[in-house]
């Protein structure tokens, strides 16, 4: 089974808010939130694909410095296996806007469980509750 290496972030905001986004139509998943962030390209590392995917989906920017390792999830799909470290951010600049037709939301580390995500991003939820 092949694995895919995909960096993603939990953007905190003043209020300590994490940012979520709704996978677009068109992609698997669709309909589903998920902590933003993408596949790590051939010779990129996962806190350079995260700043890349940050600023193509969400028009941000910000640094390497600023992304803290969190945690990782460890998932075996039908016809793959996702291995996703999670990033913390509370620094970027610019406004997050949905750059690529997705929706975005707000939500506190309470209201996680409200949305519905990928059974990958589940095991995330409480290591972000507890770290917050």
């Amino acid at each position: 089974m092949k694995t895919v290496l995909v960096a993603a972030v939990a953007l905190i905001d003043a209020d300590g808010r994490i940012l979520l986004a709704q996978r677009p139509e068109g992609k698997s998943m669709a309909g589903l939130w998920e902590f933003p962030g993408g596949k790590v390209e051939p010779g990129e590392t996962p806190e350079a694909a995260l700043i890349r995917e940050l600023h193509e989906e969400l028009g941000i920017d910000t640094e390497t410095s600023c992304l803290a390792p969190l945690t990782f999830a460890s998932h075996s799909y039908e016809s793959f296996h996702l291995l996703m470290p999670l990033f913390a951010c509370r620094r970027w600049k610019g406004v997050p806007r949905p750059m690529e037709n997705q929706r975005l939301a707000w939500a506190s580390a309470q209201d996680l469980r409200k949305y519905q995500m990928p059974p990958a991003d589940l095991p995330l939820i409480p290591m972000i509750q507890a770290w917050l």
